[in-house]
């Protein structure tokens, strides 16, 4: 087959992804203007450390989003393909609404560790404990998985292996499958709630996850589909899977 060389995968810049990177960063933004250029807010010494460690891990966070996520994998042989892809607009929404939340969170945190300047006076009151345990549980947490959990797999040829990330690339967190546990199989395609067929789909499953491997466009007739089954079936000495394994 014309297409045997090598399997076809994420090139470019993703668009959903790339909006998601700049959250992080917002939320240092969001967190250095409160407490670093706002008379009210005064970093005591836990405050820095609180603050140091959140900026750093959201810093490094960030930037390995734009590496590991945004841009085409290194290898032009990986394939990355994601559980849920999301555009641009939706990703400005829920990342966006998700980095305010997480911003709640950590602002409740850093909060803990600083004293508060009023009237120039410094105040004695201060958030208690079991407050920030309450922003960091119900708006820092949920605000962390609307900006981070973008279940996606890397699937390798060459090492014939699948890595399914939870939290994304960017996170790490990664647990490993053989190729040898992968099933192929493939089933029709259509624009959701919708008669029309884009094509055929083929996908692989590793356990209780399956997730999308190659889009064959238009009607092809199965033999062609099958074929392509097969070839990613023999890319990873995979098997194709029964009917049974692809409920």
């Amino acid at each position: 087959m014309a297409n045997d060389e090598q399997p076809r995968g994420f090139h470019g810049l993703h668009a959903g992804d790339t909006v998601r990177t700049l959250m992080p960063f917002c939320v240092i933004a969001g967190l250095g203007r409160i407490f670093l250029f706002n008379e009210h807010f005064r970093l005591d010494a836990p405050g820095w450390v609180y603050f140091v460690i959140v900026t750093l891990a959201l810093g490094v966070s960030g930037a390995r989003m734009v590496r590991l996520e945004a841009l085409c994998p290194g290898d032009p042989r990986l394939v990355v393909t994601r559980t849920r892809d999301v555009g641009p607009v939706v990703e400005l929404m829920v990342a966006g609404f998700g980095a305010f939340l997480l911003w709640a969170g950590l602002f409740a945190v850093i909060l803990s560790g600083s004293t508060q300047i009023w009237g120039g006076e410094p105040s004695h009151k201060s958030i208690a404990l079991p407050e920030v345990v309450l922003a960091t549980v119900m708006i820092g947490l949920p605000g962390f998985f609307m900006v981070y959990w973008r279940p996606m797999f890397v699937v390798d040829p060459n090492a014939k292996t699948i890595r399914r990330y939870p939290f994304g690339r960017a996170l790490g967190l990664a647990r490993s499958f053989a190729g040898t546990e992968l099933r192929i199989f493939s089933e029709g395609y259509w624009i959701t709630n919708t008669r029309h067929r884009l094509g055929d789909m083929i996908r692989g499953k590793v356990g209780k996850y399956t997730f999308e491997l190659e889009l064959v466009h238009g009607n092809l007739g199965e033999s062609y589909v099958a074929e392509r089954v097969a070839w990613w079936a023999r890319a990873f000495d995979a098997r194709v899977a029964t009917e049974a394994e692809c409920a």
